[in-house]
Formats: C-alpha cells, structure tokens, sequence
C-alpha cells in the first residue's frame, strides 16, 4: 500500500504530459531540465497561457498493518495557471476547466485523485493568475 514519492511524482507528472488543453512547452515542471532552452530554464512565454506544475504533499499516516505498516500519502497538485493582465478571464477559465475535468476523479493504481477547486490568486507581476488544486492520495 504505501507508494514511493518517485512513483507519485512519475504518476500525477504522466497525467500533465497527457493534458491536451496546452501546449507542454507552456507547461512548467518543479525543478526540470528544459531541453530546448539554451540556459536548460524554462523561459515564460510572453503571449498566450501558461502553467507551473507542482507536487505538494500533506503528512503521511499509517493506514494499515500486514507484515509490514503500510501508510498513505496524500497530498496536493497546484496548477498555476497565468495569463496575461488585461486578457479576461474566458480563456484561463476554461483552461481550470479543463484541468480540473482532466484530473478529478482519476485514479492509476494505488494513486487517485479527487476534488478539484479554483484559487483566484489575481495579479502576479504581469500576469493574472488562477491555480487548480487537486487533492490526491496515494496507497
């Protein structure tokens, strides 16, 4: 039951590389090489959406006794998502729409995703900005 961090980083990444919604190379990974950058950074793009993917976990518990203790890691992805001030809100609206309908309610194995919601976070240095929160659990 319990799932290693690198199979729940692999998991939930696998399931943003899948997301059509975007362009992946408008997509932002905690701390990954980029490429086809020539400083390897990702370079935010300066028209259109973009997002920064990231993997928060929550404290583990025990969530069970076999030969061994088996424990549960939940935990949060945030989806940053950004525009452009002066934009409107349609396009990053329907973007969180998306992204929550790609991830609520999905599960691969012992990891499964739950309730999606919406997080105005409003302006950001140029940008607007609205994050997706997904609640996950693994094992």
């Amino acid at each position: 039951m319990t799932v290693a961090f690198e199979t729940v980083r692999l998991t939930l990444t696998g399931r943003m590389a899948a997301f059509t919604g975007i362009e992946q190379s408008r997509v932002e990974y905690a701390n990954a090489k980029v490429p086809s950058s020539p400083t390897g950074l990702f370079v935010r793009p300066t028209t259109g959406l973009w997002c920064a993917f990231e993997i928060l976990y929550a404290t583990a518990f025990l969530a069970g006794m076999a030969d061994k203790p088996q424990y549960r890691r939940p935990g949060q992805i945030v989806i940053q998502c950004f525009c452009l001030k002066r934009e409107g809100l349609s396009a990053i609206n329907k973007l969180a729409d998306a992204l929550s309908d790609h991830f609520q309610a999905w599960q691969s194995g012992e990891i499964e995703c739950m309730e999606a919601s919406q997080v105005v976070v409003g302006d950001y240095e140029s940008f607007y900005q609205i994050n997706v929160n997904v609640r996950f659990r693994a094992g």
